[in-house]
């Protein structure tokens, strides 16, 4: 395989396990003794090291040698040391950074070096008992664990006589096996197999996914094996083993291109059921039909071949939570819920940076430290919750904190400093203090720091969620804490729509958005050519906005109307159009921003008659 491209192969996999390697260590941090992280962290340590050394990143390499070493020693003490997840945190981050350099084609960071000797210095001198004995002869001998939890085999080989290097013979016959189950021990570790007192005997412990045939024709087929027996542990289920999940890495740009595939046949679905709306002919009917229900089986296999759990991105905060709050000096509590979620690769993408805002934000603004909340009557220690729930056709996720809350009045006079009318009643309600502190250069900060000042933080969040269609809520009680939410939808690429119509032109309204809809004549009887109208629905007071005079059309007086209510980013409103037409689903076709260009449209489609139509940013509307 070509360099570059094995490289290219290697940088997605190599950083999900720099991630996993993190995770384990953060959860490490909190339960040092705790057996099931520790493991995950070797193991994603040890299959990167391999990983690092196969493209030619032997400084990388070199420092995870070093890392699986310290790991070692911690599966051997039982629990690991506040130095010790230090040094490795650092090693994690050394890594990192080689890869982004590998990417740009630079060589490895210097730090790699100092990272791996720090590493080295930390070794344990002495072995723990029991675990090497001297064989005559100076061969050495590894008295092998009896059972590891949750081990279904347990593959015991010998490397032939005559291998050239066998501690790479066992590395392949690690990564073989590890296709068919989860590798859960090996035994000697790497460090010992590189000695050459070594006796060239090698134990895998495995987990459930395979059948012993399979196990034992893969370690063979590793060449240079002498002798393999494969056991089942007496501890594992005598069930049918599973089926081994295969998966393979696919680009990203890939699965952008088959979504836009499909969004193109669906437009064609589209246009011939209109075709054949009319057809008195069955078999015409039916075929119609089976190929509309393929379609929509393969846009959803699409769609759903695009999720990723939220985990991907939720966590990354845990450390960086951890190392603000030190910095800042403060004690927090930070849980995580709804990380299982899964939503659309895009989303994940455009959520990351929002998401680091609002906790920075928490910590910074929300947070007091110990002895403020002390004297408040305060735990000393503040709680942070990051929360992912599904909400019907959308995804919200809610950082949200006990801290001080949002100081109105602050708001306020940082908002009328700008200019802004009416900003201490703004200011009165979530939805006003939400608009003001979105307000680009607004900031209550007293200086600007590394964290904040600067006026861009609710600005930056509010401007990305809204680009995919999103909306920001707030909730916010003095002395008790903030609590702001991002409601996204679970794909941007293609959504249910409400059709309306104003003049000649039909408009598309994500369906998310929309809560009801009603005859204009229906309701109060009111003029609609008012200068202000305002309309209660289920008891409640609405504005209405006039779609003809947003567009810039004159008003009409020979159609009667249709309210749609709509759940827009300042609260609800009430949208007069000409008619409702119908829901059709649709694929949305982003729109090249030009400067000057109105803001009213997040995108555009394709009807099924062939016509295009502009799909309405309920967010800009107010």
């Amino acid at each position: 395989m070509e360099p570059h491209r094995l490289l290219s192969l290697f940088l997605g996999e190599g950083r999900e396990l720099l991630q996993r390697t993190d995770t384990a260590l953060q959860q490490l941090e909190q339960s040092p003794a705790a057996r099931p992280p520790l493991d995950a962290a070797f193991r994603a340590v040890h299959s990167l090291k391999g990983m690092c050394a196969t493209v030619g990143l032997h400084h990388s390499a070199a420092a995870l040698h070093a890392a699986e070493s310290v790991l070692a020693d911690v599966r051997d003490v039982g629990a690991i040391t506040p130095e010790q997840q230090r040094a490795l945190i650092a090693v994690v981050d050394a890594v990192r950074d080689a890869l982004d350099d590998a990417e740009r084609g630079a060589p490895e960071p210097d730090r790699l070096r100092a990272a791996t000797m720090h590493l080295a210095a930390l070794r344990t001198s002495t072995e723990p008992a029991g675990v090497r004995a001297e064989r005559p002869g100076g061969i050495l001998a590894v008295q092998r664990a009896t059972a590891v939890d949750g081990a279904q085999w347990r593959v015991d080989l010998r490397i032939a006589d005559d291998a050239a290097i066998p501690s790479a013979r066992a590395l392949l016959i690690e990564r073989r096996l590890a296709r068919l189950a989860t590798v859960l021990r090996v035994s000697p570790h790497a460090d010992d197999r590189s000695d050459v007192r070594w006796d060239r005997t090698l134990t895998v412990w495995l987990g459930g996914g395979a059948d012993a045939d399979a196990i034992e024709r893969a370690a063979r087929a590793a060449g240079e094996v002498a002798d393999c027996h494969v056991t089942r542990e007496l501890s594992a289920p005598t069930s049918p083993d599973a089926t081994a999940t295969r998966t393979v890495r696919i680009p990203v740009q890939r699965l952008d291109d088959l979504l836009d595939l499909v969004g193109e046949l669906v437009l064609a679905r589209n246009r011939l059921q209109r075709r054949l709306a009319t057809s008195t002919d069955q078999g015409t009917t039916q075929a119609m039909d089976e190929t509309s229900r393929l379609i929509h089986q393969l846009r959803d296999a699409i769609q759903t071949s695009r999720l990723v759990p939220l985990s991907d991105v939720f966590d990354r905060f845990p450390r960086h939570v951890r190392e603000t709050a030190q910095a800042l000096g403060k004690e927090i509590e930070f849980i995580i819920e709804g990380r299982e979620l899964e939503v659309d690769r895009s989303l994940l993408d455009e959520i990351s940076d929002p998401l680091l805002h609002l906790v920075r934000n928490a910590i910074d603004h929300g947070l007091e430290t110990p002895d403020v909340r002390r004297a408040s009557g305060k735990p000393a220690r503040g709680k942070l919750v990051l929360r992912a729930v599904r909400d019907g056709g959308m995804v919200a996720v809610t950082v949200a904190d006990d801290g001080r809350g949002v100081d109105r009045a602050k708001v306020a006079a940082a908002a009328d400093a700008q200019g802004v009318a009416l900003a201490t009643q703004l200011a009165t309600d979530d939805v006003g203090l939400l608009q003001l502190l979105a307000r680009p250069g607004l900031s209550t900060a007293g200086a600007v720091t590394a964290l904040s000042g600067r006026g861009v933080g609710v600005d930056a969040v509010q401007s990305r969620v809204q680009a995919v269609g999103g909306r920001l809520e707030l909730a916010t009680a003095e002395g008790s804490g903030t609590a702001i939410t991002i409601r996204l939808p679970l794909s941007v690429a293609m959504m249910r729509a409400l059709l309306v119509r104003v003049a000649d032109e039909t408009y598309a309204i994500p369906l998310t958005t929309v809560r009801a809809t009603h005859l204009w004549d229906s309701v109060n009887g009111r003029q609609r050519d008012a200068p202000s109208i305002d309309v209660v629905l289920a008891g409640e007071r609405l504005p209405v906005v006039r779609l003809r005079s947003y567009l810039g059309l004159p008003p009409a007086d020979d159609v009667s109307g249709h309210l749609v209510v709509l759940e827009g980013a300042t609260g609800r409103m009430a949208l007069l159009v000409d008619a409702c037409m119908s829901q059709q689903e649709i694929v949305v076709k982003p729109l090249q921003r030009v400067r000057g260009a109105a803001s009213m449209f997040s995108g555009g489609t394709i009807l099924s008659d062939g016509v295009p139509s502009l799909i309405l940013d309920v967010n800009s509307i107010n």
